[in-house]
């Protein structure tokens, strides 16, 4: 179980990497990814997700994101 939740975060981190490059298109496929491979709600997932879209001025989709992110 342990190893599946390594290879989680890893999607996750590479996804924060990539945003924090201002690369959000990309960043989206990984927290994608990551939201895939867990069996967890995925907040940091869902929420970075949100922001990505936020950056991309592409609202609906952020707050899709959000609202996942506290459910």
């Amino acid at each position: 179980m342990s190893e599946g939740c390594g290879i989680v975060d890893q999607w996750y981190y590479m996804g924060l990497t990539l945003y924090r490059k201002k690369s959000y298109a990309k960043a989206i496929k990984y927290f994608d990814r990551s939201l895939e491979l867990s069996s967890k709600k995925g907040f940091n997932s869902w929420y970075m997700k949100g922001n990505s879209f936020y950056h991309m001025n592409e609202f609906e989709e952020a707050i899709k994101c959000f609202d996942k992110s506290i459910s």
